[in-house]
């Protein structure tokens, strides 16, 4: 994780394997800003009564929210660094056209 501000909290895969709006669906329809990022969320503070967290009404799942929180301490987050995606298929040489049409025809001749 680089500095955070071009990562979406809930939508995008950055802690896990998938986006936290998937993995905690009743946190995220709760939430009253879904499109907040990484960087303001930890700014305002994500342990218990951080800013960070907003909800509509008083919240219940309380379970759910110590399991977030206890999934976002293994984040280390770095503010001099642009956030970066990478391609799974090749991370070291990155997204091309070539390498998209490459997995796709080779899955194609795998079955």
């Amino acid at each position: 994780m680089g500095d955070g501000i071009d990562t979406l909290f809930w939508y995008h895969r950055w802690c896990g394997g998938v986006p936290l709006w998937e993995r905690f669906p009743r946190l995220f329809e709760l939430d009253v800003d879904k499109t907040d990022i990484v960087a303001n969320m930890c700014s305002l503070g994500l342990r218990h009564g951080g800013e960070g967290w907003r909800w509509r009404h008083r919240l219940w799942e309380e379970n759910a929210l110590e399991e977030c929180k206890a999934l976002l301490l293994g984040v280390s987050m770095f503010p001099n660094i642009t956030d970066t995606w990478v391609w799974l298929p090749d991370p070291i040489g990155g997204y091309s056209v070539r390498g998209v049409y490459e997995l796709l025809t080779d899955i194609d001749n795998s079955n």
